[in-house]
């Protein structure tokens, strides 16, 4: 395409999940998460400041804000150095001046704090936007100093769309017990290591389940304890993970929104052996995968609406108790960080700071790179207390134990 239509191309429309995470956006329940990048040798600077705005070229979205419900290039990016993480994770996002990817340094870590809101970018275009800001940074590859033309990402589609899981509990699943009810609409988060190459090996040995399963089913049975411990167990509880997943029909292309979901439910025995709940979990998952929970509906409409009518219908809606938010959030990033560019050779640590719906009280998003695991626990701090929070950690840090001595 030659440079000068290119640049005719300053606007998209803003596809159906763009607008549906815009709409969800709020105080109480910000919709944007964080990378937090800790390096053994970080570039300077300039260098991750040239690299920022050859991303930007790249991914345009990531230099855009919203007009209407379209989005439109305004390259208004800058590089912040701070000392405070936690504000800078806190400040809100205003998307009609600023664009959907924030970024600071902490110049004694050294750290890289990058936020992307849901409205322009999953979990996946963020790692290809920050491979390619590294590379840059290291040299690794050209500054991309030309605006490439927006492009709609296209989704997959599916032969069935169910609604609900055969797996589905009666009504929706409990909600995580809080020492308070009360959001603050801030984050604070938990992050705990452990190797993860001997447990990968066990997963492919034993077969059956996959690690993503063997974390996921840590994290159910954390979340069983958490609730059993503070309120009893009368029956069973109802123990859920909202899981994102990737709807791209290119798996590992494409920046924008293309993160569907799924949901995975605690349907085991109780004194069943980790395996078998593993097994039971990736039951769960490839049933869900094949009938299409994670289908997104092709509602045009929806996108063309004033947002006066729309906000308040999808936030009436997914706040009906019969709507099944889950229990907790639960992500893993493993082949896409590997995938996504040479440079995050050079990161020695990674935490990820997810977002929460106004029903969700944790979420536990993990990344694993080098052999290693960082699994990263985001709670609202006025809905639990940081010992509390803590002890989840530890929690999450007993199961990966006992999977050690059930595996290997």
């Amino acid at each position: 395409m030659a440079s000068a239509e290119r640049h005719s191309i300053a606007r998209m429309r803003m596809p159906l999940l763009d607008v549906a995470f815009q709409l969800m956006d709020s105080a109480r329940s910000p919709q944007d998460f964080s990378l937090i990048l800790h390096f053994r040798d970080a570039p300077n600077v300039d260098g991750l400041y040239a690299g920022a705005r050859s991303a930007m070229n790249r991914f345009p979205t990531s230099a855009s804000c919203i007009n209407g419900r379209s989005w439109v290039w305004r390259e208004n990016f800058k590089l912040e150095v701070v000392s405070d993480c936690e504000k800078f994770v806190d400040d809100a996002f205003d998307l009609r001046h600023q664009p959907p990817v924030r970024q600071c340094v902490i110049l004694d870590g050294p750290t890289l704090v990058t936020r992307f809101h849901h409205s322009a970018a999953d979990g996946l275009s963020a790692a290809l936007w920050l491979g390619h800001q590294l590379n840059v940074a290291y040299g690794i590859e050209a500054i991309e100093s030309e605006r490439a033309p927006f492009v709609d990402l296209p989704l997959r589609r599916n032969a069935t769309s169910v609604r609900r899981s055969e797996f589905a509990f009666a009504g929706a699943s409990d909600r995580l017990w809080t020492s308070n009810s009360e959001r603050s609409g801030k984050r604070r988060w938990v992050t705990i290591a452990f190797q993860a190459s001997d447990l990968q090996r066990a997963c492919r040995r034993i077969g059956g389940f996959t690690y993503n399963d063997l974390l996921a089913t840590c994290a159910l049975e954390v979340l069983y304890q958490w609730n059993t411990a503070h309120l009893g167990n009368n029956g069973r509880s109802k123990i859920s993970l909202w899981v994102p997943m990737n709807i791209r029909r290119g798996a590992n292309g494409g920046f924008g929104n293309a993160t569907s979901r799924i949901r995975v439910y605690a349907r085991y025995e109780e004194h069943a052996r980790l395996v078998e709940k593993c097994r039971e979990v990736r039951r769960q998952v490839s049933w869900t995968t094949e009938h299409g929970e994670w289908v997104v509906p092709a509602k045009r409409w929806f996108t063309r609406m004033p947002r006066a009518i729309t906000r308040p219908l999808l936030r009436r809606y997914l706040s009906l108790s019969s709507v099944d938010m889950c229990t907790g959030v639960f992500s893993h990033a493993g082949s896409w960080i590997a995938n996504a560019g040479e440079a995050f050779k050079h990161v020695d640590r990674i935490e990820c700071v997810g977002l929460l719906h106004e029903r969700q009280s944790v979420a536990m998003n993990a990344a694993t790179h080098h052999g290693q695991t960082w699994l990263t626990i985001t709670y609202d701090p006025q809905l639990l207390k940081p010992d509390e929070a803590q002890q989840l950690g530890e929690m999450y840090g007993q199961q990966i134990a006992h999977a050690r001595d059930e595996l290997l």
